[in-house]
Order: structure tokens, then sequence, then C-alpha cells
């Protein structure tokens, strides 16, 4: 029998915030792998007719201590039917952390969850390998995700594993600042997430050649440059954080029956349902 979820909270940095989706830059409700997944989670829970509410507590910059401390005693407030983790990635390019911290903070945050009757799932690290100059992260990505696993097997919880993913070692999936899912990239993620939790529906996916990769020659390597690579080195020397001064985008619960513009399609992909709020 599968678990009916009326409501939802989401963890995170700016992968679980949404940057990158195809419309982030205009209005960040609704874009990203959480805000897409909560809408499927929404699907199922409309045919079950029942309500379904939703918070997204992600912030970009956030790194696992945040994430496990101030995002989690939020989560705590709400009690949720279901959270999930997306955390570590900010920490792969911090010059050191400590491994038994963190497993320390995991394993709290997951037994606090749990006993609050929340069910969890956590993905592990991101393997960046899209581009070259990123590849020697891709050790401490590595680590990262032997630390997650290793405590989600401690709990039995189910990892979200985006280590794993071929289609990500290619541009497609990515937004032009090399860092965040393009919208194909969030769609990818959230139908895993939404096959890990058996439900019923997927997101409509393109096929890799109607993508649109993004340009890497020289003036638009340049151009990143300027616009991501150097702002991200000088908020590294000034200690900041690109979510200094910003909040979540959904602090407390939002009820969602169904999302504007969205497609989605039934598991064994012979109903497609276009929904709107």
């Amino acid at each position: 029998m599968k678990f009916l979820y009326r409501s939802y909270v989401a963890l995170g940095d700016s992968l679980t915030e949404g940057l990158g989706d195809f419309n982030f830059g205009s209005n960040r409700d609704g874009c990203g792998w959480a805000d897409r997944l909560a809408h499927l989670l929404a699907e199922q829970s409309k045919l079950a007719g029942e309500d379904f509410h939703f918070a997204n507590l992600a912030l970009r910059g956030s790194k696992m201590r945040a994430i496990l401390t101030a995002q989690l005693e939020d989560t705590i407030k709400l009690r949720p039917d279901l959270v999930t983790i997306m955390a570590g990635n900010n920490d792969l390019s911090t010059p050191r952390w400590r491994h038994h911290e963190l497993r320390a903070l995991l394993r709290g945050a997951i037994e606090r969850l749990l006993n609050e009757g929340s069910h969890v799932v956590i993905a592990n690290a991101l393997n960046p390998v899209h581009l070259r100059m990123f590849k020697p992260m891709a050790r401490r990505a590595k680590i990262m995700t032997k630390l997650i696993e290793g405590v989600a097997a401690e709990y039995g919880i189910p990892v979200l594993d985006m280590f794993g993913m071929q289609e990500f070692a290619k541009l497609e999936y990515w937004c032009e600042d090399m860092v965040h899912f393009s919208g194909h990239g969030h769609i990818k993620i959230a139908n895993k997430a939404a096959n890990l939790l058996g439900l019923d529906y997927n997101h409509a996916e393109s096929h890799e050649e109607d993508m649109q990769r993004p340009n890497r020659n020289a003036p638009h390597t340049m151009r990143w440059l300027i616009l991501h690579v150097m702002p991200f080195i000088g908020r590294r020397i000034r200690g900041a954080s690109s979510g200094d001064g910003l909040e979540p985008k959904h602090e407390t619960y939002l009820q969602l029956a169904f999302a504007k513009q969205r497609e989605v399609v039934s598991s064994d992909a012979i109903r497609v349902t276009s929904y709107v709020a």
C-alpha cells in the first residue's frame, strides 16, 4: 500500500530553492525540482480527496550546518509527512570540512525528523564532471556521497542518487552558470524523486536533442567568468553568502492543488494531465 503524503517540506540550498529553472529569474515560486515534486504529490493527494501543503525552506548559499540546524528547527514546527534533504554541495568548495561533525549533524537531524513521524528522503552529492575545471572536486563529492549514504543506511532512509545520474555529465542539464540545474535538470531530479517515492505521476521530459545546450565558446566562457565565477570568488573573499538578506520561498505551508501550465504523465504513460491552479 502506498503512503499518501499530505504535507512536504524541502530543506537545502540553491539547488532545492530552484535556481536555474526556466522561469526562476521572473518568479521563483513553482520553480525547482522540489516545487515540481510537490506538484506531483499534490496531484496524488487530490485524487485521494485530500488537501496538500508544501513549504520550501531552502536558501541559496546554505551549507550543511545551516540546513541541519536553522532549517531543521523550522521544519520540526511544521510536522510534515515528508521531508527531503539536499545538503553538502556548498561544503564541497570549502577548504576543509570536518567529516565527523557533518556526520553527527546529519544523524541528529534524521533522528529528530523520524521521531516526529516524518518520512525522510536524502540526496547524495552531485558528481561535478560536466566541466573540466570542476573535476578536482569529484573526489570530495565521492567522499560526501559516502558519508550521506552511510548515515542513510543506518536509519533505512531512501537516497536520491544524484551522484550516479549520468545525465548530469551533459551540459543540457545545467543552466548558464554551470552550477545549477537547468529546467530540464530540475524536471529530471523531480521525476527521479517521484519514482523513488512510488508516485503514479511524472513531469513530461524533453528529448535531449530538443534541449538547448549552454554555449561554451570563448566569448561565452569569458562572459561566464565575469558574471558567475568572479562574483563567487568575491563572496568567498568577503566571507559573504549569495543568500545573505534573502528569505526562503515558503517558510510556512502553501496549499497546493494544481500547478499552472505544468504537465504530468501517469506512470503507465496512458494519461496526460495539464493542470491549473
